[in-house]
């Protein structure tokens, strides 16, 4: 009986390689590039090639380190049950709240991008529509600090984006990883559609011209915030880790699904900068730092409208900020629906439906916070909160690593991560400074407050809580993922050769873009 009714709260294996890479690029690819990370152009001009390249080199030993953890024990709830079974119980408790929390205002602030996007979409159609760049919360709107009109506008696209995604995560893993392929490879082809009808208007001066204020910021401390918010654009590589429950054939298709994406995510990243950079007036570049919507500013400051202005905002709004939108709602639910089994969170969350075979309270849960972090209006302060979130569970997730290899070296590891003791130490060290350097004094505080919230919570509401023998049962049955026939092997070695080409090739081609300018 006690085996049946953990069969029934398993999750089910579902995602492919195809979609293991379209949901960790799309959980990468979307906010970041086309809100602060693009901002960070009107800071440092052509030079923002540096903090994407720095940002680049982080993130491969994490994702490395991943794809060992993952293979090694695909669970849902990634960092948490890594932490949980390296560390400790509270640790474990601790990173899950700041996962959850970073991940949802993601997806929150990928839903207020759509809105300053979708609003330019319509206007490029002819809509008559008031816009402006400040951020307005419902607190202003209360007090009269806001334009209705305006307030609306930007309120009312990104509240019902983020309830269409919780819907779709609701009916599944399945309609899950269907939905992302399908907007994933939209945004794709939209982007190379938008590269080729302004490449013609592409100026390299654009991209190596240096006006008043642009190029390396002055100060380490600015420098550090420029990296972090352009590395913010390479974060949430971990969110297929934590769906490892769902991933078919995890013990190959995770480490493959981790070692592709950050050449996809580099490739994506640098060909959007490099046109930022080639399409914006130099007189304008400082501007972009402040635009709501830079990429659309960056056209209308060079008199680029009409169709190419189109094809940008749809593949922005239905590719990069829909494709987003998924694995920000998914990969959060997962893990509260896995803390809910262990008894750390409440038992109403870790049902799983009966038909859907999704966590599907833990989802309407993940789609009523989002809706509040919308509300707050402020892409740039939620951006940095979640951050500075991120970078403590990857650094708990790093020193996880470490711990299992010491705690528990004969653990099957399917896959390796070629140095990786070097690289969990060099990762640690480098995300603590970065972690110290780049704090920003309005999030800070808000990062403080949810920290104490979370230590406050383990104390009074899980310290004696034990977990559950069936959250255990749960988990011994996600451990016992199947391998695939020498047929399948075949396949899936084919489709990782692929991936990787055409990966490695847009990524070698996206440097070159930029070498050629500064020659």
């Amino acid at each position: 009986m006690e085996k049946n009714n953990a069969q029934s709260q398993s999750l089910k294996r579902a995602l492919g390689l195809a979609e293991c890479v379209t949901i960790t690029a799309g959980a990468v690819i979307g906010v970041g590039l086309f809100t602060v990370g693009s901002q960070i152009v009107g800071l440092m001009g052509g030079t923002v090639i540096v903090a994407s390249l720095i940002s680049f080199v982080l993130i491969l030993f994490p994702c490395a380190m991943y794809g060992e953890m993952g293979a090694a024990l695909p669970l849902a709830g990634g960092t948490y049950s890594f932490a949980k079974r390296a560390i400790n119980y509270p640790v474990a408790v601790f990173e899950s709240w700041n996962y959850t929390l970073a991940q949802i205002g993601i997806g929150a602030s990928e839903a207020m991008a759509f809105s300053n996007y979708f609003v330019r979409l319509l206007r490029a159609f002819g809509a008559n529509i008031p816009i402006d760049d400040n951020d307005y919360s419902l607190i202003d709107f209360f007090n009269g600090n806001a334009d209705p009109a305006i307030f609306w506008w930007k309120t009312i696209p990104a509240i019902a984006l983020f309830l269409l995604f919780t819907f779709i995560s609701y009916r599944g893993v399945e309609m899950n990883g269907k939905t992302q392929n399908f907007f994933m490879f939209f945004f794709w082809a939209c982007s190379l559609v938008w590269f080729a009808t302004v490449l013609s208007k592409a100026d390299f001066s654009g991209v190596t011209e240096m006006v008043a204020g642009v190029g390396i910021p002055h100060g380490v401390n600015a420098f550090a915030q420029a990296v972090l918010l352009v590395l913010w654009c390479f974060f949430g590589f971990e969110t297929i880790v934590g769906m490892g429950s769902e991933v078919k054939f995890p013990k190959i298709t995770l480490p493959r699904a981790l070692l592709i994406s950050p050449f996809c995510v580099l490739a994506v990243n640098l060909l959007f900068q490099w046109f930022l950079c080639a399409l914006t007036p130099a007189e304008h570049i400082p501007d972009l730092y402040t635009a709501a919507a830079p990429y659309a500013s960056a056209m209308e400051y060079a008199g680029i409208v009409g169709l190419p202005l189109i094809i940008l905002c749809l593949g922005i709004t239905l590719g990069g900020d829909f494709s987003t939108m998924n694995p920000c709602i998914a990969g959060p639910a997962r893990y509260m629906y896995i803390m809910a089994e262990d008894g750390n969170f409440p038992k109403y969350f870790g049902k799983v439906h009966p038909v859907h075979k999704s966590p599907h309270r833990a989802v309407v849960l993940c789609g009523v916070l989002g809706i509040f972090f919308i509300l707050s209006g402020s892409i740039k302060i939620v951006a940095m909160m979640c951050a500075y979130n991120q970078i403590q569970c990857y650094i708990i997730g790093y020193i996880s690593f470490l711990m299992l290899r010491k705690k528990e070296p004969d653990l099957e590891r399917p896959w390796k991560c070629p140095a990786g003791t070097f690289g969990a130490w060099f990762s640690i060290i480098a995300f603590g400074i970065l972690l110290i350097l780049a704090y920003d004094p309005v999030a800070i505080w808000y990062n403080v407050a949810w920290d104490a919230l979370a230590i406050i919570y383990y104390l009074v509401y899980v310290r004696k809580r034990p977990i559950p023998q069936e959250a255990l049962d749960v988990e011994a049955i996600a451990l016992a993922a199947a391998d695939p026939t020498p047929e399948e092997k075949a396949k899936l070695d084919k489709e990782y050769k692929l991936w990787r080409i055409i990966s490695y090739s847009f990524s070698a081609l996206a440097v070159l873009l930029f070498v050629v300018s500064w020659l």
